[in-house]
C-alpha cells in the first residue's frame, strides 16, 4: 500500500511499509516467511502472506467426466450415450459407468480371457445390462 502526502508544492513524501525498511529506508528483501532487510536485518513480523487458491488441476477434475458413444453393429442404439468419470479406487483411477439403460451404476466385471489383444473393460448393472468400453483405433472410448 503507498500513501502520497502532499507536504510541500515542491516535492512529495512517499510512505511504503510493505517494500522498504522502518529503519534505514532501503528495499525488503522476502526472506522465508516475512519480509528482511539486508542492510540492518529488520524483518517485517506483521506480514501475513496471502492464500492462494489451491490448483485443482489433476487427473480427478471435471475434465475427466465423458459421454461416451455406442460404437458398436446395432444401428438403434447409435444415440444412445455412456455417462462415464474418473474416480480414485485406493491407488488407482477406474472409470464410474452409468447405465446408458437405466442410469444406475454399473460394477467392472472381469474379463473372459480369450481376447487378450482388445483393450476392453466390461461392466454390468444390477438390472442385468452389459456393456464395455473399448477404445477405437485413434484411441476414442467407445462401448458397445
Amino acid at each position: 500500500m503507498v500513501i502520497a502526502v502532499k507536504a510541500n508544492p515542491s516535492h512529495s513524501v512517499i510512505v511504503d511499509k510493505k517494500t522498504h525498511c522502518k529503519r534505514c529506508d532501503s528495499k525488503l528483501f522476502m526472506g522465508d516467511y516475512e519480509p528482511e532487510c539486508l542492510n540492518c536485518g529488520y524483518a517485517e513480523y506483521s506480514y501475513t502472506q496471502a492464500k492462494l487458491p489451491k490448483n485443482k488441476r489433476g487427473i480427478l477434475s471435471t475434465a475427466t467426466r465423458f459421454i461416451i458413444r455406442y460404437s458398436g453393429e446395432f444401428a438403434n442404439l447409435a444415440q444412445t450415450l455412456a455417462h462415464v468419470k474418473l474416480v480414485r479406487s485406493g491407488h488407482k483411477v477406474v472409470y464410474d459407468v452409468k447405465c446408458p439403460f437405466c442410469e444406475k451404476h454399473m460394477d467392472q466385471t472381469s474379463l473372459s480371457g480369450k481376447r487378450p489383444d482388445m483393450r476392453e473393460q466390461r461392466y454390468k448393472c444390477p438390472s442385468g445390462h452389459r456393456l464395455s468400453l473399448i477404445p477405437n483405433h485413434r484411441g476414442v472410448l467407445g462401448w458397445r
